[in-house]
């Protein structure tokens, strides 16, 4: 049938395919990919939950492979990339930029400094960004953007013989078209392994998706967690100017330049108030820590917790914030690139009602999904 339709008009953009009750689904996927041409997309779908099945298809032109029955969201996020051409095999591969940042102290608002930058690169500077949130048992990332953490990173972090695609996908949420979470609230009684090697193995299965990779890493983890700090682009250290903040940015700084690291190193100094007791002056801090500051983010608390109370980013809730201009600033020099005035943004399900517009030539909307953890939020 399908060759029937391609003799008479031109190939589609994207096709799914139902690939149920083939003797070979490879062999057909194969057949079907050369004649639909590298412009077609084409999403296989089927019952078959096997790992080395979903490898032979991309091989074999596949841009993805669904297993049914598929969920909502799970689909509308491989639509999504599918359109974009950020998954499968074809295409130029990306290299995603390692972003690790480590709060000093605890307190300095580390993970909200992570998540708010992670979704100024994908919203207002328009990247492909993820977050991986390494605190499996005290992590706000999902909170703080009201959706719920995936189920499977403890067993990805765990187990890197066991890490392969299928296994990371069904860990990372989408909190938009361009900006995914990793995390977890695991049980507070349970000892959690994090196992250096799977680290490496899940950045290496998802940096050909993103072109930013934010890692919110706990400090606590610094001497497990070696290899990902020797792979790391930016290694970002938040710190407080006090007596204390000045001791462990120069004992971290150190223990970085030991590792030999590559990474370039930005200090952020966090939750700054000329009126707090305990701050030191920049200058004394800087001289005693033996190192620059580059960015200071102000104290914002009535914006932080606005933001946080209705799971939002400062981005979207607080533009004119001092905490967001910094942090945009920031998020600029990562990328290299300035925000585009006035562009409007779209999520996940407005991506793919576009697209399938596209396809269709109609203008059907597609419904939004009620919040997902707040029924009250506006």
């Amino acid at each position: 049938m399908f060759a029937q339709m391609l003799e008479q008009s031109q190939a589609p953009k994207l096709v799914v395919v139902d690939t149920d009750g083939q003797d070979d689904p490879a062999a057909a996927m194969k057949r079907l990919a050369g004649m639909a041409g590298t412009e077609c997309k084409i999403i296989a779908i089927g019952s078959a939950n096997d790992i080395e099945l979903y490898r032979k298809m991309l091989t074999a032109g596949a841009v993805d492979y669904l297993v049914k029955p598929l969920a909502t969201e799970t689909f509308g996020r491989s639509y999504s990339a599918a359109l974009r051409g950020a998954i499968g095999g074809k295409g130029e591969a990306k290299e995603a930029k390692i972003v690790v940042m480590i709060g000093v102290r605890g307190g300095v608002g580390a993970s909200t400094i992570a998540v708010n930058t992670g979704w100024l690169l994908a919203h207002e500077l328009k990247f492909q960004c993820a977050l991986l949130d390494l605190d499996l048992q005290y992590g706000t990332s999902a909170l703080a953007l009201d959706i719920e953490p995936g189920r499977g990173l403890r067993d990805v972090v765990s187990s890197p013989q066991r890490v392969d695609s299928l296994m990371v996908a069904s860990s990372i949420v989408a909190a938009s078209d361009q900006f995914a979470i990793l995390g977890a609230e695991e049980s507070v009684e349970d000892i959690v392994p994090i196992d250096s090697a799977a680290i490496t193995a899940l950045l290496k299965e998802m940096r050909g998706n993103f072109d930013f990779i934010i890692i919110d890493l706990p400090r606590h983890m610094l001497a497990s967690q070696k290899r990902l700090l020797a792979a790391a682009h930016e290694i970002v250290l938040i710190a407080e100017m006090s007596l204390a903040g000045i001791r462990d940015t120069l004992r971290i700084k150190n223990a970085l330049q030991s590792l030999g690291s590559a990474a370039h190193v930005t200090l952020m100094a966090s939750r700054t108030n000329a009126s707090q007791s305990g701050q030191v002056d920049r200058d004394a801090f800087e001289k005693g820590a033996q190192i620059k500051i580059d960015f200071i983010v102000p104290e914002d608390a009535k914006a932080v917790t606005e933001a946080a109370n209705t799971g939002k980013t400062l981005g979207a809730t607080a533009q004119e914030s001092p905490v967001t201009k910094v942090l945009l600033a920031f998020a600029s020099r990562l990328s290299g690139k300035t925000p585009t005035a006035g562009a409007q943004k779209k999520g996940l399900f407005d991506t793919i009602a576009a697209g399938i517009a596209k396809l269709t030539g109609k203008k059907e909307g597609i419904s939004k999904p009620a919040a997902s953890r707040s029924s009250e939020a506006p």
